[in-house]
């Protein structure tokens, strides 16, 4: 089933019209942390939040999503796995994350450990896309829940 089909049949099947936001597909592929397990942990409902680097959404001039978007996660296959709603969106350095947000990745036994994967990420993805790490570097923290499932 293609992400279009899958998200026709959310529509149909919540009783939605097509003004939903729409807001594109979703991955969970990470160093350290396989996007099977993320979505494992997100069906389950253990994983209900990411942070994203906001220097990529700047540097790709991406839209920053928004609360009530819907995205479609897809599966290693590329197979639609559910559909999510974002819940919250907020940013904020790095060095102000607290273990009450970080814990909502659902990967992550401490603050410190966040934190060390979480700054590791970031100087890699810095290193390709161009940008440095410090401690105030900017986050996009966004909420969400799975509102469907096939």
């Amino acid at each position: 089933m293609t992400e279009y089909e899958y998200w026709e049949q959310f529509l149909k099947e919540k009783g939605l019209d097509q003004e939903a936001k729409y807001a594109g597909v979703f991955g969970f592929e990470a160093k350290g942390f396989g996007g099977t397990e993320r979505i494992a942990a997100l069906l389950a409902g253990k994983k209900t939040a990411a942070f994203f680097s906001y220097a990529s959404f700047a540097i790709d001039n991406e839209i920053f999503p928004v609360t009530d978007e819907h995205y479609i996660v897809l599966g290693a296959d590329g197979s639609p796995v559910c559909v999510i709603k974002t819940t919250g969106v907020q940013i904020l350095p790095y060095d102000q994350v607290t273990w009450e947000m970080a814990a909502k990745e659902g990967e992550d036994s401490s603050l410190e450990e966040w934190r060390q994967k979480t700054r590791e990420n970031l100087e890699e993805e810095g290193q390709i896309v161009g940008f440095d790490f410090t401690p105030d570097i900017k986050l996009v923290y966004m909420e969400f829940e799975v509102v469907y499932r096939s």
